[in-house]
């Protein structure tokens, strides 16, 4: 054997080991390693059929209302010629109805005409006057985020668009008043190529933005795909979760200005999504356990992807506590993004599937369980 040719053998065999060794740490920290069980300590689920991708959930206590955010991402995305017309809605939910009288209705709005809603927020003030936030993605490189004026009889009222460099690939939003917000950007970069490289290294690229009602400013960056955001109910802090890092940030928030300073994260071992803030405080977030599954699941509806709700409680010294809720390999739900609550219901969301899950917790919400979910077979 030539010289030569030994070094082209050990060069490729170098080049292997290094593919091998990236292989399978990309494939560990996205969780495809991992084995689900189903676990849920509750009394039963519905799966509440309506329209595809109800990805968000946002829930009015005090009347029992929940709103969802829907839109058919695959048909969007698609080379179907009608992908381009595609638009989504809100719909409403009454959680005070028993099991069998639970239904989505519609309350879209005529306005904005191109409509693709994403990640919601409900903002209630002191007068008792309600503000709903929408992310919206109209198509092509354009993202908004659209505010509504929430009436007494559910009737969504559009009053304003907001558009800035800064909202650059909008995820998710917090409102905080009836004109400012909090939207967490889950991309840095116009060009899929970009992003695909920028997933397969978890790299900390993403950002929050706030908008005081006139100008937006970057005011938390270097995160891991940013992607769901929410404040606490005394409005003192900011939680974000990063999809790709697996943890849930923490910031205190400064009211007057909206400055945040980062205290805490929380690593969760999981691909965070939405939050929703309980009555009682605690973090109710969506989350997927196998990113790639997830991704196969995106282009294939007959790819199941596991569904993953965890609840977080801080504790009074600092970090938290993170368990789980409910945990399914997808076939009750796949790919669900939000776990939101009402009394003793759990309201789970997902990303493409044409349907809800409401679970009955057989209590209270607060008293899900305090320790993880049994790990894999």
């Amino acid at each position: 054997m030539s010289r030569t040719l030994k070094i082209l053998l050990i060069v490729a065999g170098l080049v292997v080991v290094i593919a091998s060794v990236f292989y399978v740490r990309t494939m560990t920290w996205m969780g495809e390693f991992t084995s689900i069980n189903r676990y849920f300590t509750g009394e039963s689920c519905t799966r509440v059929q309506g329209v595809p991708g109800p990805e968000d959930i946002a829930i009015d206590r005090e009347r029992g209302i929940a709103y969802i955010s829907a839109y058919d991402r695959r048909l969007a995305a698609s080379d179907d010629p009608g992908a381009g017309a595609v638009r989504g809605g809100i719909y409403i939910m009454d959680l005070n109805a028993p099991a069998e009288g639970l239904f989505m209705r519609p309350i879209t709005p005529i306005l904005p005409d191109r409509f693709r809603p994403h990640g919601i927020s409900l903002f209630k003030g002191d007068d008792g006057r309600r503000t709903l936030m929408v992310v919206n993605h109209p198509g092509g490189s354009e993202h908004t985020v659209e505010i509504f004026d929430l009436g007494a009889d559910n009737v969504l009222t559009h009053r304003k668009t907001v558009t800035d460099p800064l909202i650059m690939s909008p995820n998710d939003v917090a409102a905080v008043s009836h004109d400012a917000f909090y939207v967490t950007n889950d991309h840095d970069r116009p060009s899929q190529d970009g992003r695909t490289m920028a997933a397969l290294f978890a790299s900390e690229i993403t950002s929050v933005a706030y908008h005081d009602g006139e100008t937006t400013r970057t005011v938390a960056d270097g995160l891991a795909l940013a992607n769901g955001v929410a404040v606490s109910n005394d409005g003192g802090k900011v939680y974000v979760t990063e999809t790709l890092g697996r943890r849930l940030r923490i910031y205190a928030r400064d009211v007057a200005t909206g400055d945040l300073e980062e205290t805490d994260r929380v690593f969760l071992g999981t691909g965070l999504d939405n939050i929703d803030v309980a009555r009682d405080g605690a973090l109710w977030i969506g989350a997927h356990p196998k990113l790639a599954t997830f991704l196969d699941h995106a282009s294939d509806p007959a790819n199941l992807s596991p569904s993953h709700i965890v609840v977080v409680r801080e504790n009074d010294g600092g970090g938290g506590v993170g368990s789980t809720a409910y945990l399914d390999k997808g076939a009750e739900l796949s790919a669900s993004s939000v776990g939101a609550t009402y009394r003793q219901r759990l309201v789970i969301g997902a990303v493409f599937d044409p349907a809800v899950l409401v679970c009955e917790m057989g209590g209270s919400v607060t008293a899900a369980p305090a320790t993880p979910a049994p790990d894999a077979e």
